[in-house]
């Protein structure tokens, strides 16, 4: 056989200049920077411009960085470059991303594999306690429910919406699983043990982790196979290749399970 020769003196070279970093920001950014048009609505008109935030959103998705991060960079970086220019907080870079569309390859990044999804209650209309305390309620309390998808690696949200006190989280599931390619598996409180989620996330390859209910049995169904297997683990079976094995008996305290 064959083989190529390397040129190794360029090849370590090639190496080196793997780590280098070049920088380099247009004149016209620079000088588009500060925002000339106003909102169009009551309030303090923009200080940044849309290049300003462009140029911020796409640094953080090409060097992969939160957004706090992302101010603390382009901070360092204006200062080496001695450029005597404002960098926007990080949360109007947040608020401003939502109306700039940038390049799909920027966004898609690195896959979200993870979301952990739950809810939490908000009393929007109430009186005070201690006039509960002392004459009782007189009006009656209104409460929202808070439903919030974050990403379990970066804790980005991912989802947020506001509802009436008696809508699940399951409610989104198929929404959260469109817009979120890669995903490989949902965390959520016992209140998504359902068959009807498990095999709707089985058919997308999706797993669902979630605390099965306390009398919950095992089911030979396909999309059942990963509660089983956490059921077995939790009644200290040792999950599928052990809890075969014992015929679905527990043995602290001899309850059988089917």
């Amino acid at each position: 056989m064959s083989h190529k020769k390397r040129d190794w003196s360029k090849y370590n070279k090639s190496l080196v200049n793997r780590g280098s970093l070049t920088f380099w920001i247009d004149k016209k950014s620079l000088k588009a920077w500060k925002a000339n048009k106003q909102k169009g609505k009551l309030g303090r008109p923009f200080k940044y411009s849309d290049s300003a935030i462009t140029l911020a959103a796409t640094t953080r998705y090409v060097f992969k960085l939160g957004l706090r991060a992302c101010e603390g960079f382009l901070k360092s970086l204006f200062s080496l470059l001695k450029v005597d220019l404002d960098v926007p907080c990080y949360t109007q870079i947040c608020k401003r991303m939502k109306q700039i569309v940038l390049p799909t390859h920027l966004q898609s990044g690195k896959p979200i594999k993870h979301i952990v999804l739950d809810a939490t209650g908000l009393k929007v209309f109430g009186e005070g306690e201690w006039k509960v305390k002392k004459h009782g309620a007189g009006k009656r309390r209104q409460w929202k429910k808070l439903h919030l998808a974050v990403d379990e690696e970066t804790q980005e949200i991912l989802f947020v919406d506001l509802t009436k006190e008696y809508d699940s989280d399951t409610k989104f599931i198929p929404e959260i699983v469109k817009k979120s390619k890669g995903l490989k598996r949902i965390l959520m409180d016992g209140a998504a043990d359902s068959f009807r989620l498990y095999r709707l996330l089985w058919e997308q390859g999706i797993d669902l982790l979630t605390p099965p209910q306390k009398n919950a049995r095992k089911w030979n169904k396909p999309w059942l196979e990963p509660r089983n297997d956490r059921l077995l683990e939790i009644l200290g079976l040792g999950g599928k290749e052990f809890g075969n094995i014992s015929l679905g008996i527990r043995t602290t305290n001899r309850r059988k399970i089917s």
